[in-house]
């Protein structure tokens, strides 16, 4: 739904956007929300990555001179700056430098906390006609970049999670988990073309702004530190097996020595074979077990 024509108003929209603002939009939504989060996650606090990506179309006047007018201001809203303070001149023209867009008549900003999409009405009219309740198109691949840098971010927010919550018990948990991060990657690898200059320039930046990049390597290093706790856990394993199984080997090895030789001396003695073949294996067995128990610890 497009908004009513107004003023620009920075502060005023700072308020709407900004999450901590107690009668801003995001938590008018959550107030809406909170009831269907608590069924499905059981939680009532608000949580997750929050975005705003704000469509600016300037009516009367060219793009160029509307930006030198209020880049402070523009900068101020792509930044959430509650502040009252000026920031600094070159901070603003580092930030308005840094535009996405290729077109005469449109700008295009992205910072850690936001992004805006500035056109002119004259760029605007050389758009096709938008359906209604729909977003403009000259803003759809900034938009749907967006979206996607934020689906990754959450995908592996989410695996994240689940190696540090979860520890893995089985090497084949950890196939499947690694299974899943391949395929949950490749998806939102595979739908964030490269295609373009604008698409390929957001994305690259949008990664490290939006924190894709840390967060990629968090569950990397996580995945590791699980990988390297189950093997060692399955080596473990493997040795203390091999532990056991050449203590009985061995003793019943010796057992079976000691039986030739007291079915030699004891022709009709039961008894004293079978004590003789006892004693042997469990003397051997524990004898093993002491010899190797220092070099298997």
């Amino acid at each position: 739904m497009p908004a009513p024509a107004q003023n620009f108003d920075a502060s005023r929209w700072i308020n709407w956007l900004d999450h901590e603002a107690e009668d801003g939009l995001v938590a008018r939504l959550w107030r809406v929300l909170s009831a269907v989060n608590h069924e499905i996650t059981g939680k009532t606090a608000w949580s997750g990555l929050y975005f705003p990506l704000t469509l600016l179309r300037v009516p009367l006047q060219p793009l160029t001179s509307f930006i030198e007018q209020h880049g402070q201001d523009i900068v101020r809203l792509l930044f959430l700056d509650r502040s009252h303070r000026a920031l600094k001149s070159g901070v603003v023209a580092e930030e308005l430098a840094r535009d996405y867009c290729a077109r005469q008549g449109g700008t295009t900003l992205l910072a850690r906390r936001s992004g805006i999409d500035l056109r002119d009405a004259e760029e605007e009219r050389a758009a096709e006609a938008t359906p209604a309740g729909q977003p403009p198109k000259s803003a759809l691949p900034f938009l749907i970049t967006l979206e996607l840098l934020l689906l990754e971010h959450a995908v592996l927010q989410h695996l994240y999670d689940r190696l540090s919550r979860h520890m893995l018990k089985s090497v084949e948990e950890l196939i499947a988990l690694k299974q899943e991060v391949i395929d949950g990657l490749e998806e939102y690898y595979g739908a964030i073309t490269n295609a373009t200059r604008f698409s390929d320039a957001v994305t690259a930046d949008g990664e490290t702004l939006l924190g894709v990049e840390d967060i990629y390597d968090a569950v990397m290093e996580r995945m590791e530190a699980v990988s390297f706790a189950i093997t060692t856990r399955s080596q473990r394993h493997m040795t203390l097996m091999q532990f056991w199984l050449t203590i009985v080997f061995g003793a019943s090895e010796i057992g079976f020595i000691a039986a030739s030789i007291s079915t030699w001396y004891y022709h009709t003695g039961l008894v004293a074979v079978l004590a003789w073949t006892v004693g042997a294996a469990l003397v051997t067995g524990l004898g093993l077990a002491l010899l190797l128990k220092g070099k298997v610890e």
